[in-house]
């Protein structure tokens, strides 16, 4: 998808991919971990207005839509306000040394007495895109989580690519990871060891 890092915005195919500058941001960022979410709809103009606006006190630097099409809401080289309190390999308050994507992805599901799949807004989520899985986190047995479509994974991995190569990050954690105690995401429906690895080059 040819995607590159110039002077700290995203760009794909030579072009700086969709800006949406948010005021939801602090100080320099010399980033070194790569952070990555869902954002708990399946609207990424409704994410996106959510984390452009004052009273979310919430932002993230990049929002990946299902069909992989991708806005900046920051640049890189600004902390934006994603993590919220975390603390990863004995550093706390992420945000001041990473970078956040957010997936267009409504997380956990809630089946109906219909059978069919509705999302935390009481939004349709239609069977084909809904995968029974376990979190990590969680005891119990499995729950329904939307999927991650091939597309929206594919310019993931190149742009996250593109970002650990521009700023020499070797690290990439989940929401979950980072704040256990008080998210979800990106959940189990998100391949972490195999995304890493196809980032990283790991095996």
């Amino acid at each position: 998808m040819a995607f590159a890092v110039k002077n700290h915005v995203l760009h794909q195919n030579d072009k700086p991919v969709a800006q949406k500058p948010t005021p939801n941001v602090g100080g320099v960022l010399k980033p070194s971990l790569l952070i990555m979410h869902y954002t708990a709809a399946q609207s990424a103009k409704g994410a996106i207005s959510w984390l452009c606006n004052p009273n979310a006190k919430a932002s993230a630097h990049l929002v990946v839509d299902l069909d992989g099409a991708v806005t900046q809401l920051a640049p890189f080289n600004r902390v934006a306000w994603h993590a919220g309190k975390s603390v990863w390999r004995r550093r706390s308050n992420c945000n001041a040394f990473s970078i956040g994507v957010e997936l267009t992805n409504a997380g956990p599901l809630t089946k109906l007495a219909n059978g069919k799949f509705a999302d935390a807004y009481g939004k349709n989520v239609p069977a084909s895109q809904v995968a029974m899985l376990v979190h990590k986190l969680d005891r119990g047995g499995e729950k329904p989580w939307m999927i991650y479509p091939a597309l929206q994974i594919a310019a993931a991995v190149d742009i996250a690519k593109a970002i650990c190569q521009t700023y020499g990050i070797c690290d990439i954690a989940g929401h979950d990871d980072i704040a256990p105690t008080r998210k979800r995401d990106p959940g189990p429906a998100f391949a972490m060891e195999s995304f890493v690895s196809r980032v990283l080059g790991r095996k």
